[in-house]
Parts: C-alpha cells; sequence; structure tokens
C-alpha cells in the first residue's frame, strides 16, 4: 500500500521550488524564440536599443507571471488506475491517462533542483506526441513514490523512506536482486565517445561566436597592438599569413573540446542495468547519467518498440555505436516520405541513448529486447539494381548545369571534363548508398540497414506493428519493384526498390504475424 505520507489520490501541486525551475525554463523557451530580437538590439545603435531593452524587460514580466499562473493552476492525483493531471492558465485542461498506457517515467535533477533537493518528473505515454506532461519539482521519495506506482503493474511496490540519502534510494520496479551492469562508462570511455561525436555543429556554434564578439574583439586587438613595439610589428605582420592555416586549426580544436566537454557533463558515470521479471512484466531496462543535469530513466522491456543503431565513420574507428531505443507514443508512426531519414526515423517523443555500444553489448542488448532474435535462418534483402541507376540519373542530372556553366566559361574542354568529373562521382556515392541498403528478417523481426559513411539499423519486431505500407507509382509498377514500410507506434522502417513479389510477401507475412500474435502487444 502507498504510504499516507504520499497520498496521491488527493489533487496536489507541484514542491515550491518548482516555481523557480518554472521561470528558468519558460526564459529559456522565450530566449530561443527571441533570439532575432537579441541579435537585432546588439547591432542597433545605443539611442535605438533602449526600445529593445524595454521589450525583454516585458518578457522577463511575463515569463515570471506566466510560471506563476502555470506553477498555480497545475495539480495532480493518481486514482482509479488512472493519472489526472489539472493544467492551463486561460483554457483550463483535463487529462486522465491509464496508467497501463504509461510507457516511461524519467527522473532528472539540473543544478537548481539538486540544491533543493528535488527533482522533475517527465511522462510517456502511447497517446502522445513527445511527453504528456513534466512535473518540475518533487521531493526526491516524492517522485519515486509516484513513478513505482505509475509503472508498476499490479505488483506491490515499496515506497522509499524519505530519511534514506538519495544514494541509498531503492531503484524503482526493484523485484529481483540488481544484475550485473550492461554498461558502465569510464573516463577513457567518456573521453571516447566525445571523440566521436558530429563536430560540425560545434564549428558552426564556434565560427558563430567568432562572428558574435568580433566587435569587441577587434577592440582588444586594436589596444593591445597599439603597445607592441614597432620591431614586433614588423614581425608579427611577417607572420600574419600562418593565421590562415592556424586559424582552422584552433577551431576545430575548440570544436572538438566542446564535445569532450558536453560528453563528460552528459554521460558522467552513466550505468546501465535490468532488473525485474520478464514473466511478470515487471523487467525494465534502466539508465542514470549526467553531472550537472542528472538523469534517471526507465523503460520496461515488453513496451519496447523501436530500436536504432547508428555510426560514423569516427565511432566505427573506436568499435562502438550509439542506441536510441523508443517505447510507444503517439506520432512516432510518421510517414516515411517525411522522416527526413530515409524511413527509418521515429516521433519526437522520449527516447534511451545509449553511447559506446560495442559488439558484445550490442549482443546482450538485442538478447533482452529481442529475446527470440532470430527465429530462424535469416534471410537478406537487397534493392533491385534499378535504384542504383535511378539515383545515379537523378543526381547526375542535378549537377549537369555545373559542367554546362564550365563550358560556357571556360571552353568545351574544361566543360566535358567537370560533367565526367560530376557523374564519376555521382556514380561512385551511388554505389555506396546501394551497396548500404539492405535488410535481414527470420520471419518475425526486421533488422533495416541504411548509409555507408553515417550508418543506421533499425530493427524491430513484427508482433508489435501498427500498419504496413506497400507503395508505388506508375514506373515503379512497370519495373515491377515496390516500397516497404513497417509501421511503429515510435517509428518507422522502409525498404525502398525490392522486387514486387518479394515486397507484396513480406507485406501478406508481416500482417499475418500481427493476426496470429496472442496477448498485449505492449
Amino acid at each position: 500500500m502507498t504510504d499516507v505520507r504520499f497520498a496521491f489520490e488527493v489533487p496536489r501541486r507541484q514542491h515550491a521550488v518548482g516555481l523557480l525551475v518554472l521561470v528558468g525554463w519558460q526564459a529559456q523557451k522565450m530566449l530561443r524564440a527571441a533570439w532575432p530580437i537579441l541579435l537585432a538590439a546588439y547591432v542597433q545603435q545605443e539611442e535605438d536599443a533602449k526600445y529593445f531593452a524595454w521589450a525583454l524587460a516585458a518578457g522577463a514580466v511575463l515569463t515570471v507571471v506566466g510560471a506563476v499562473l502555470h506553477f498555480w493552476r497545475f495539480s495532480f492525483n493518481v486514482k482509479e488506475g488512472k493519472f489526472h493531471v489539472h493544467k492551463g492558465v486561460l483554457v483550463r485542461e483535463k487529462i486522465n491517462i491509464p496508467l497501463e498506457r504509461v510507457q516511461a517515467v524519467h527522473v532528472e535533477q539540473n543544478l537548481i533542483q539538486r540544491a533543493f533537493g528535488v527533482c522533475g518528473l517527465r511522462v510517456d505515454t502511447a497517446g502522445s506526441s513527445g511527453s504528456e506532461l513534466r512535473i518540475h519539482a518533487l521531493k526526491w521519495a516524492e517522485a519515486q513514490a509516484l513513478r513505482e506506482m505509475l509503472t508498476a503493474e499490479d505488483e506491490p511496490v515499496e515506497v522509499p523512506n524519505e530519511s534514506t540519502p538519495e544514494s541509498e534510494q531503492p531503484s524503482t520496479t526493484r523485484t529481483t536482486a540488481t544484475r550485473s551492469p550492461l554498461l558502465e562508462l569510464d573516463v577513457p570511455t567518456l573521453l571516447k565517445v566525445g571523440l566521436s561525436q558530429n563536430h560540425l555543429a560545434k564549428v558552426a556554434f564556434a565560427i558563430g561566436g567568432v562572428v558574435t564578439f568580433q566587435g569587441v574583439a577587434w577592440e582588444v586587438v586594436a589596444e593591445l597592438w597599439a603597445k607592441v613595439p614597432g620591431l614586433w610589428r614588423t614581425i608579427l605582420l611577417f607572420l600574419s599569413p600562418l593565421l590562415l592555416v592556424i586559424s582552422p586549426v584552433v577551431i576545430a580544436t575548440v570544436a572538438v573540446a566542446i564535445s569532450l566537454v558536453t560528453s563528460v557533463l552528459k554521460h558522467w558515470q552513466m550505468r546501465l542495468w535490468v532488473e525485474g521479471s520478464r514473466a511478470k512484466r515487471t523487467a525494465a531496462l534502466h539508465l542514470t547519467q549526467g553531472l550537472l543535469n542528472r538523469q534517471s530513466m526507465q523503460i520496461p522491456l515488453h513496451k519496447v518498440q523501436w530500436v536504432m543503431w547508428e555510426s560514423t565513420w569516427i565511432r566505427r574507428l573506436f568499435s562502438m555505436d550509439t542506441v536510441h531505443i523508443r517505447q510507444a507514443a503517439a506520432g512516432g508512426a510518421v510517414d516515411a516520405s517525411q522522416s527526413g531519414n530515409g524511413g527509418m526515423d521515429g516521433g519526437g517523443g522520449m527516447k534511451m541513448g545509449i553511447p559506446a555500444m560495442n559488439s558484445k553489448r550490442t549482443r546482450r542488448l538485442e538478447a533482452l529486447l529481442f529475446p527470440s532474435w532470430p527465429e530462424r535462418r535469416l534471410v537478406t534483402l537487397r534493392p533491385v539494381k534499378y535504384a542504383f541507376w535511378i539515383r545515379w540519373v537523378k543526381r547526375g542530372l542535378i549537377l549537369t548545369p555545373l559542367a554546362v556553366g564550365a563550358g560556357w566559361a571556360l571552353g568545351l574542354e574544361w566543360g566535358m571534363a567537370m560533367g565526367a568529373m560530376c557523374w564519376s562521382w555521382v556514380g561512385w556515392l551511388s554505389r555506396k548508398v546501394h551497396r548500404g541498403q539492405w535488410a535481414t528478417t527470420d520471419g518475425r523481426h526486421l533488422s533495416a540497414h541504411r548509409g555507408w559513411l553515417f550508418r543506421r539499423r533499425v530493427m524491430i519486431d513484427w508482433t508489435k506493428l501498427q500498419a504496413v505500407e506497400l507503395t508505388q507509382n506508375r514506373i515503379h509498377a512497370r519495373r515491377g519493384v515496390a516500397h516497404l514500410t513497417f509501421h511503429t507506434s515510435s517509428g518507422v522502417a522502409q525498404l525502398s526498390y525490392l522486387p514486387e513479389a518479394q515486397a507484396r510477401q513480406l507485406r501478406d507475412l508481416a500482417v499475418s504475424r500481427v493476426v496470429s500474435q496472442q496477448g498485449p502487444w505492449m
């Protein structure tokens, strides 16, 4: 039974610290939306900037007032097997979430929350696109007790003692002893994860910082330059061409340093383990990580719908992948043509990201999430050769104007050389992409691969499918090819340019799996 100290049947508000967290949260959202105004204020003259200062002051007041109203009008309780939430300032909204629809409950702590001894709670359900709701401040024991209640499936729970230190609090849904961890990141592995990140975004951030503060930088350089003796000025002017070589190196170094710092802050003391009983449907994948923003995530194994492995060429040098695990969420089974990732993406809901997965850890994770894989001998599926030719011709026609322009400006020989280079490069790239698209299936599961430089692999269980879609236009029908898309409640997997007969056979087999499935799908 639930402790009387945590009588969640009665509607209640968040902890008072939630008001402070809400102010910071809403201020962050407003700054993200108002950055063009801030940029415009930066380039304005001093007499005109006062209007932007007034606008920022008004925005700050609205942020505080909005946070106060949001805090006062937000309440929640758990009653009759449902999670009830009342929220809304101008328009009141009441949300009733059946507990069996709760997919994941994540606990997180930023610096403010940790300073006041509270934590935030995010709840994801199968009836929402993204997080259904967010509770910004609860005492640690309250949050753990609420998560126990929301994720329990007719199993008795043990409410943690509020006087017990946070480090000694029991983990959620503990029905069996803690198993050996699947993954623990030490400092060397953390550094490898940081080095294997995509540094292009960090390079753009570093260049943006230089451009933003170049006015201040030039003033500082001018003051320092005025103090340099004449002889040293001559030497520095002579060495100034080296700046063209040093600047890219400095920017790249800054980008790598940013990646290392963000990796350490995000994945500090990361630990991944499994607890619970699969027979009682209490087995769950647990993950804790973070230095400044501490996170505690939990996804029941039977509610996992979609898993993706992704790697870059840098990560493959370290023999590691990054795994993304999603539970059911509305909006996840998006149209493959709109996903932007070749039909291998999920919705906007919460997901569990696990870096530094090598082949041994991947096999253990597959055995946990897909215990019957492979059920029988695997069959390999590949797109027909027509996919390579159509990709080559389309990309080649796009680059042909470059060759025409070179021939017009430099002469026929240069134009033909440019055309040969463009078509050769596009052909090589199309061949790489074509070879990187393939899949394997055992008649129940699908493992779809895509990419060559940036590789992705999506794995799904056909017994949890929501829809199977076969598409082809008139040209494809005449060529005897079709696209096959498998929709789950958290993402899609697409097989492109399959032989039509094979695509129809796979569709019928997948649908028969769904129809013949006995028991719940999540």
